[in-house]
């Protein structure tokens, strides 16, 4: 449960990630940087007018590219998670590491968003309410499956391979479901695009992994 002790651990951790994140200017033109780059390979590249389609191929390359930063915070010169020792509620903690993801995946969005804009000289998509609502989920499945790895793969560095076989056919079905929401996107309007089967099941997959990432995480580490 979080209550407002929890909240104020969350907050504490969100406010440290960003002051850390983006304390050298070099780590926001990073972002600035990578994300058009990447659009701009694939648009070159894929042979596709697809924009949409493009837009999120490139939000998940860059995500994929920027999310080992999420942990790289929390490692010690040794190797070792600086936290694992600490005495509060890892999940909190993962859940933390989860919600600041999100927010760089939100900004990277933006960006991403924003060079498509400009290459296909306006908006790529016919219903703005829907690319919001599936870029949002979207972005918070990705954000949870890949924290939960960056954050993984730290600890399983000495305990074998057993944990990281447990998460990976986590991302097969949230991609899926994925495709499945972006290929109904422009056939559907606002209301019945929230009622689809393949919005709801991706809507219930994010929750379910927002539920069981954080407690997945905290087992691991205090086994």
């Amino acid at each position: 449960m979080i209550d407002k002790k929890n909240f104020s651990i969350i907050y504490m951790i969100l406010e440290k990630d960003f002051v850390s994140e983006f304390r050298d200017k070099l780590n926001l033109m990073y972002f600035l940087i990578l994300a058009p780059t990447i659009s701009l390979i694939l648009f070159i590249f894929n042979n596709s007018d697809d924009f949409l389609y493009l837009y999120f191929l490139s939000v998940l390359i860059v995500s994929l590219l920027t999310n080992q930063r999420i942990s790289r915070q929390e490692i010690s010169p040794n190797g070792d998670l600086i936290l694992i020792n600490i005495p509060i509620d890892l999940s909190i903690f993962c859940l933390s590491k989860i919600l600041f993801a999100f927010i760089l995946n939100i900004f990277i969005n933006l960006i991403v968003f924003s060079t498509f804009f400009l290459i296909s000289n306006g908006l790529f998509f016919d219903d703005l309410k829907n690319f919001t609502i599936l870029s949002i989920f979207f972005s918070l499945g990705l954000s949870t499956i890949l924290t939960m790895f960056s954050l993984m793969l730290e600890r399983i560095k000495a305990e074998g391979q057993f944990m990281l076989i447990m998460i990976y056919p986590l991302i097969v079905p949230f991609l899926i479901l994925a495709k499945n929401s972006l290929i109904e996107i422009n056939y559907m309007d606002f209301m019945e695009f929230i009622n689809s089967f393949s919005l709801q099941v991706l809507i219930a997959f994010d929750i379910l992994l927002l539920a069981i990432c954080p407690i997945l995480f905290s087992y691991s580490v205090r086994r």
